[in-house]
């Protein structure tokens, strides 16, 4: 454990840590209390499903390009226009009234996430080599459950005292704190060497790791939205008014988690890893079916964050093992782009069944993909070797 904190002396991981950590809180902070409060503001289930899900479908559209720009320019001023971008769309929480109006900043969100989102993980993927990179892979995404563990357990109680604009303002000064330290503190990492050839955008896409990783990765974003969109308003139609014990449980297990990633990792493999874990969020869900209850929002809780912790890390882990360096933003790029059709079509698709064949249906639609989509993930790689990497 002492050796995966080593990578906190690099005044590249420092930077890019305290950066994401920021980030994360502050955008983190606003998302377990939106859908309630656009149910408030009068919006019906479907309509705070497309609102939710707009975010996802902008990040779809534009980030494969992104992870082509990272590669080819670097990953640093694609963190920072990405920010940017963020603080902007959260800037409009102050005005916005109207479903378009909602609707037209989580569209620009999802494009500074998208640019964000790449160029973070991409950037902490390039520190170091060897142990040292995958020490940097592992606490990055450590400084990520830290950072939305914190705001998902202060979100409620932060929400019903201060108000949502209070929250949409702390926002943008933690975003702004994170593109001050990323643009004064941290230096260019330039990823794609240009006198090596890279592998065609077809090639890496249809490479077997990518295909099993993001057929992984929508599962899992799929189940995640659909967590953070509905359990909320799941708990308050059971007569449950205090929702965050599920995201306090989350919060707890899930930084838990990541801090063993490694060790997890290395006794089973990133492949079981991967596969225990997914397992691990489904049950989690599968204990909503039972009752929505305090009780069982605590147990759902601990079993989603504790499979949540492991498999994105491991998911990157693999890539990151089995992609030339050259081709790495591309393939994170697909990647998370896979995240985002699942968060697209979780939220879009979820807040119909919500609000027509209720949340019992809802989380038992969640339950049979995520259930389908890690039998096929490890189908894939158990029969496979295939691989992207450097001659």
């Amino acid at each position: 454990m002492a050796n995966s904190f080593q990578i906190f002396k690099n005044q590249q991981f420092q930077s890019i840590a305290i950066s994401h950590f920021n980030t994360i809180l502050g955008t983190s902070l606003l998302v377990p209390v939106l859908p309630v409060f656009l149910h408030n503001s009068g919006l019906s289930e479907t309509q705070i499903g497309l609102i939710m899900g707009a975010t996802a479908m902008s990040s779809l559209i534009i980030r494969p390009w992104i992870g082509f720009q990272v590669d080819t320019k670097g990953s640093r001023p694609v963190i920072l226009l990405g920010q940017i971008v963020l603080i902007l769309s959260t800037v409009g929480y102050w005005w916005a009234t109207s479903f378009l109006g909602f609707f037209v900043l989580r569209f620009l969100y999802g494009i500074g996430q998208a640019f964000y989102g790449t160029g973070a993980v991409t950037f902490a993927s390039s520190i170091g080599s060897g142990e040292s990179n995958s020490n940097s892979i592992a606490m990055y995404t450590l400084t990520t459950m830290c950072g939305l563990g914190l705001s998902m357990s202060m979100a409620q109680v932060a929400f019903d005292n201060f108000g949502f604009n209070a929250l949409a303002g702390i926002s943008v000064i933690l975003i702004g704190i994170a593109f001050n330290v990323m643009k004064w503190r941290s230096q260019p990492i330039q990823l794609a060497a240009r006198n090596v050839v890279r592998a065609p955008f077809m090639d890496v896409l249809k490479s077997k790791v990518v295909c099993a990783s993001t057929l992984s990765q929508f599962a899992v974003s799929f189940a995640f939205s659909a967590a953070l969109t509905f359990i909320p308003l799941a708990a308050i139609d059971k007569g449950v008014d205090f929702y965050s014990l599920f995201f306090i449980a989350f919060a707890i297990s899930v930084v838990f988690s990541r801090l063993f990633v490694q060790k997890i990792s290395h006794i089973l493999g990133l492949l079981n890893a991967t596969l225990y874990a997914s397992i691990t969020m489904l049950l989690g869900i599968l204990l909503l079916l039972i009752t929505i209850s305090p009780i069982m929002l605590v147990l759902s809780g601990l079993l989603f964050g504790l499979g949540f912790g492991v498999v994105y890390p491991t998911l990157v882990l693999l890539l990151v093992e089995r992609i030339q360096q050259t081709n790495r933003g591309t393939a994170l790029g697909i990647m998370i782009a896979a995240g985002d059709i699942g968060n697209a079509l979780s939220a879009a698709i979820l807040g119909g069944v919500a609000e027509h064949l209720g949340y019992f249906v809802l989380f038992l639609t969640t339950a049979l993909l995520l259930a389908i989509c890690t039998y096929y993930f490890y189908s894939i790689l158990v029969r496979s070797d295939d691989k992207i990497s450097d001659n």
